[in-house]
């Protein structure tokens, strides 16, 4: 029961499809499952729920490779508490920087995470930070300076996923791509991600702790 709380997002997006539309009647949606990949199609989206990665994204004719998606934890040295990190890689080799730009533009990326251990009960995640390394994005997910907590468990049989919903034009149906994943007894070291990300990571987190000076101020 509990490994399906996470699914519930996914529910709620089908409803949404599936309800009514403004003027009362009930929108079409058809699914199908092919390879792994669950789709929900509908009037406005189309819903890809992912089982199995890579998987290709499509954007405006351009093809973004969601390439993987994996939980770390980082513990502290000072208390042994344990800090979760959902991290998730798109490959962006070859896509040129407008392209990006508007893909940024037109992405919205979530990530939700459940730990019975930790009572870390289905709860959306905030996105940290992107980290551009050798060909592709890191969309890294852990929780919010603003509502940090300490936990005293490690985050070993976690379930968690992660959501792209790209706009894709006025004309065209949004695509929303959703991985659903879990964690073994084994749960990475954050510095498993990469030296260089890692780096990446902790450099772009020093920097939303710094306080913010008032522009013009001496």
């Amino acid at each position: 029961m509990k490994k399906h709380l996470l699914t519930v997002t996914l529910a709620l997006g089908i409803i949404c499809i599936t309800g009514c539309s403004k003027h009362g009647l009930e929108m079409q949606t058809t699914a199908e499952t092919n390879g792994g990949v669950s789709i929900y199609e509908g009037d406005k989206r189309v819903i890809f729920n992912l089982s199995t990665l890579p998987y290709d994204m499509e954007y405006k004719g351009h093809i973004l490779q969601f390439s993987s998606c994996e939980l770390y934890q980082e513990k502290s040295d000072v208390d042994y508490s344990y800090t979760p990190y959902v991290v998730a890689k798109v490959k962006i080799d070859g896509i040129d920087d407008e392209t990006l730009h508007w893909f940024n533009e037109d992405l919205y990326v979530y990530g939700n995470l459940y730990n019975d251990k930790n009572q870390f009960n289905s709860k959306e995640l905030s996105k940290i930070c992107e980290i551009d390394n050798e060909g592709y994005r890191y969309y890294v997910f852990s929780q919010s300076l603003l509502s940090s907590h300490d936990y005293g468990y490690d985050f070993s049989e976690s379930f968690f996923n992660v959501g792209f919903f790209i706009l894709q034009g006025e004309d065209f149906r949004t695509l929303q791509f959703i991985y659903d994943g879990s964690s073994s007894l084994d749960v990475k070291d954050l510095k498993d991600v990469g030296e260089e990300v890692w780096y990446g990571i902790k450099q772009k987190q020093l920097e939303s702790e710094k306080p913010k000076t008032d522009i013009g101020r001496e």
